[in-house]
C-alpha cells in the first residue's frame, strides 16, 4: 500500500468465501507486524470485470500504529490484469458516517496462484489474498498532519422519541447512528415505490444475515441481536439498480414501542451504513 507523502505499508487481507461473490473477513495494515491495525472488511467480486470492490467496514484494533498521513477505512476498486497477473488500483480512505475524504494511495497485490484461485471462481481458504507489495506514490500534500490511524469518527446521535415521523436518507458516505435500548432490531424492508427487481445484501457487523434479497411491496422481516455496548453496524448493498437506477430499499427499524423510517438508496456494489449503539443504562443508587 502506497499512501500519499510518500509513505508505504503492508496490508495484508484474511478473507474467506461468504455468499456468491462477496467474501468478508480482516485487514491489517502495518510497516511494523507488531504495530498493526486491524479492521473488519467487504471485498466483491466481479468475475466478469476482472475487480475486487474492498471495503473496510470499522477498526477493531489500533495497536500503536502511526502515519504522517490521515489513514482512515480502506476502500478501493482493484482491477486484474490478466497479461501481468496482477491486482491493482487507487485507494480513498474514508472516515465512518460522514465519508469525509482522507488519505490516498495504492494498493497492489502480484500472488499469481492465489489471484488465480479468486477469479476462477474456486473456493478460498484463509489468507487467499497475499500481503501487498509496498508501492511508492507521489506526494500529494506538502505539509501533511501527524496522527495515527483513524478510528470510527461516530456520527451524531440521533435520539429516539415515541414518535418519529421523519424519514432518514441513506446512502454510501451518509449513514445513521441510533441510540438503542432493546436488546434486538426488528428490521424490515421492502419497495416502497415502484417495483423494479432491486436486489440487496444486508450484512450485521460484517456478516450476511440476508443475501441477493428481490424487494417487494411485501416486507421482509428480520430479527437482529444487539451486541453489547458495542457499535453494531447494519450494511446495505446493492446488488443491482433494477429497471429504475438507483436501487431504493425502504427500511424500518423497530426498538421496543419505538419506529425509525429509512431509505437507502445506491448504485451497483455501494453500500449504505446504519449505526446501532446500545444505550447505556445508569443503575440508580
Amino acid at each position: 500500500m502506497g499512501i500519499q507523502g510518500g509513505e508505504s505499508f503492508t496490508y495484508k487481507l484474511d478473507l474467506q468465501d461468504s455468499v456468491g461473490d462477496i467474501m468478508s473477513g480482516y485487514a491489517y495494515t502495518y510497516s511494523n507486524e507488531k504495530n498493526d491495525v486491524k479492521a473488519s472488511v467487504i471485498a466483491n467480486i466481479d468475475r466478469n470485470a476482472k475487480t475486487i470492490s474492498l471495503r473496510e467496514i470499522h477498526i477493531l484494533y489500533n495497536n500503536y500504529f502511526v502515519s504522517k498521513a490521515t489513514i482512515c477505512l480502506v476502500e478501493a476498486l482493484l482491477t486484474y490484469n490478466v497479461a501481468e497477473k496482477s491486482l491493482s488500483g487507487p485507494l480513498n480512505t474514508n472516515t465512518a458516517g460522514n465519508g469525509a475524504a482522507c488519505s490516498r494511495g495504492s494498493i497492489s497485490f502480484n500472488n499469481v496462484s492465489e489471484l488465480d484461485q479468486i477469479f476462477s471462481g474456486r473456493p478460498l481458504v484463509a489468507n487467499a489474498i497475499p500481503e501487498v507489495i509496498p508501492v511508492s506514490i507521489k506526494p500529494e500534500v506538502k505539509k501533511p498532519a501527524k496522527v495515527v490511524y483513524d478510528t470510527i469518527a461516530k456520527a451524531k446521535p440521533v435520539v429516539a422519541t415515541q414518535i418519529i415521523s421523519k424519514v432518514d436518507n441513506i446512502t454510501e458516505g451518509k449513514g445513521k447512528t441510533y441510540n438503542w435500548e432493546s436488546n434486538e432490531i426488528i428490521l424490515e424492508i421492502w419497495d416502497g415505490n415502484n417495483v423494479d427487481n432491486d436486489r440487496v445484501t444486508i450484512m450485521m457487523n460484517g456478516e450476511v444475515v440476508l443475501t441477493n434479497h428481490v424487494l417487494t411491496k411485501e416486507r421482509k422481516r428480520l430479527t437482529l441481536p444487539v451486541g453489547g455496548n458495542e457499535l453494531n453496524i447494519i450494511s446495505i448493498l446493492a446488488n443491482n439498480e433494477g429497471s429504475d437506477p438507483p436501487n431504493t430499499a425502504n427500511i424500518q427499524l423497530t426498538d421496543g414501542d419505538k419506529h425509525y423510517d429509512i431509505v437507502a438508496h445506491n448504485t451497483i456494489g455501494k453500500m449504505a451504513l446504519i449505526n446501532i449503539k446500545r444505550k447505556i443504562k445508569i443503575k440508580e443508587h
